[in-house]
């Protein structure tokens, strides 16, 4: 039977392990986290995988740009079960606008990467929490009209065994918009014969645990008023450098 969620019975396969694993807990948001869904919540967990037991499966949650500037993101990420010692040899990850039921949007930015960032988060019970971070991007997202929203997906990719599931979230520790708070995520998979359905079709009406890390783009009074400080800075050192030199001279003379 396909399985894209209810993943207890797997649980026990790597419950030995998790009983004796000692993992660190990382920070619920990495820093530079412009936005973050949430924690895991421990209620479930959806499909989102490549080249595992399933050929591929990808969970979408929606975010906010809210700079009027824009972002610039250097960073994706989703939290995801898998297996105690799950190989992850890749991550796909893909950036949409306008999705809706049986729509695909439209594709603003995506990539795949041999060399992710796959970190323990400590939470988790038979399958384990991992973080999946694609590093080193370089993508810009201006802000978008109201009631327009962008779709992340960052996809863990295997070597043919285990599995991988996206955590639900209800936005403990969440960072932006929306919270964890708004169930409009949708799910896409060849393996399961969907294409971008509302995740509430599939049984699993939540939110989930990805997020973005970038720098926010400043907008042109905030640049002009730190290149005054600057510049208010550089002239008050200067003078007191010029104080300090006179009145060292000054006090040679006097000894004199």
């Amino acid at each position: 039977m396909k399985n894209k969620y209810n993943f207890a019975a797997l649980f026990a396969l790597a419950l030995a392990a998790a009983l004796v694993l000692n993992t660190s807990v990382c920070a619920q948001a990495p820093p530079g986290s412009l936005w973050y869904n949430g924690d895991y919540n421990y209620v479930n967990g959806l499909a989102n995988e490549r080249n595992t037991l399933v050929t591929q499966a990808a969970v979408y949650d929606d975010f906010n740009v809210t700079a009027p500037l824009g972002w610039n993101v250097t960073a994706l990420f989703s939290d995801n079960l898998m297996p105690y010692g799950q190989p992850i040899t890749g991550a796909d990850w893909e950036i949409r606008t306008g999705i809706s039921e049986g729509n695909a949007g439209t594709l603003i930015a995506s990539g795949t990467t041999n060399s992710p960032v796959v970190t323990p988060t400590g939470r988790g019970g038979g399958f384990l929490e991992y973080m999946v971070e694609v590093t080193g991007l370089n993508v810009f997202l201006p802000m978008l009209p109201s009631g327009q929203h962008y779709w992340l997906n960052v996809t863990p990719v295997g070597n043919g065994t285990g599995r991988s599931f996206n955590t639900t979230t209800s936005g403990a520790n969440c960072v932006g918009t929306p919270c964890g708070n708004d169930q409009n995520a949708f799910f896409n998979s060849t393996y399961f014969g969907v294409y971008f359905t509302s995740t509430s079709n599939e049984g699993q009406p939540y939110d989930y645990s990805n997020g973005v890390i970038g720098t926010v783009v400043p907008e042109p009074a905030t640049v002009a008023l730190l290149t005054c400080g600057v510049g208010a800075l550089l002239i008050a050192f200067r003078r007191r450098r010029g104080m300090g030199k006179r009145g060292r001279v000054s006090g040679k003379i006097l000894t004199l």
